[in-house]
């Protein structure tokens, strides 16, 4: 039977959407194939391409990978006694007229020499309001002592991690004051929360004396006191009697306030 003419048209119709159809299909499948060729190319080359960062025109700071384990650990002793505090930072001076730059002494200066001064400090201060070198035979171990030796006859370098206590900022006087307590070094000699009870032997009350209880309050009442006695310090100036640094000219009036604000919370 011969097909009709309206017959031959829709199978032909139908065989043009067939085609269309597979036409679609291979495209598809043809983009498939090629995304992942692109992604399979991307990954291989992640896999074998290592970052490379392009070191600045700075000095690379040292780390504490390329110093000796008593040179890091000086560093260390070095902001936990708050050295910096009047040194400067890594000994670079700048704090105080009065207060010598250390980057030079090691080179001037003997290990026996720097034992001595560590020990038994610079002698007494006439003048309250300028700062010296205390006395820290008793507060610093012979170890430590040592430590901070090899730190200066190094040339004080950088190390990781030896950086001091960050002071919070706009939460409070207190807050602050703790902070300073610990960075400018109050708490090797009067404790933590100020309670005392570090060895002075040869001192009248043969321990270096509590910043907190019943007798502090009774001696140091009000923040004037305080503030006084941190800014004066005890002038004893002799070994192996620690004595109280004259913080006037190092420590600022708003942290002297805060440090204030942080011992009339303890106990």
């Amino acid at each position: 039977m011969i097909p009709s003419v309206e017959r031959v048209r829709w199978w032909a119709r139908k065989e043009q959407r067939n085609g269309l159809v597979l036409v679609l299909l291979g495209v598809g499948l043809a983009l498939v194939f090629v995304v992942g060729i692109v992604a399979w190319g991307a990954g291989h080359y992640t896999n074998r391409t290592q970052t490379v960062t392009v070191a600045g025109t700075g000095t690379k700071p040292t780390t504490a990978a390329s110093v000796s384990p008593e040179v890091a650990a000086g560093a260390h002793v070095f902001v936990q006694f708050a050295c910096g505090q009047c040194h400067g930072d890594r000994g670079i001076g700048g704090v105080s007229p009065d207060v010598p730059a250390l980057t030079a002494v090691g080179k001037a200066l003997t290990s026996a020499q720097l034992r001595k001064i560590i020990d038994h400090g610079l002698g007494e201060s006439a003048n309250p309001t300028k700062p010296y070198m205390p006395v820290w035979g008793a507060v610093i171990s012979t170890p430590q002592v040592n430590e901070l030796v090899a730190f200066l006859h190094a040339g004080l370098p950088a190390v990781s991690d030896a950086t001091s206590v960050p002071v919070p900022q706009g939460q409070g006087l207190a807050v602050a004051g703790a902070a300073l307590y610990v960075r400018d070094g109050c708490i090797n000699c009067h404790g933590p929360n100020g309670l005392g009870g570090v060895p002075n032997p040869q001192a009248p009350d043969k321990a270096i004396p509590p910043l907190s209880g019943p007798g502090f309050r009774h001696d140091f009442g009000t923040d004037t006191k305080i503030m006084q006695v941190i800014r004066t310090g005890s002038v004893l100036g002799r070994a192996p009697i620690v004595s109280m640094p004259h913080w006037g000219g190092i420590i600022s009036n708003a942290d002297l306030k805060a440090l204030v604000a942080y011992l009339k919370t303890l106990k």
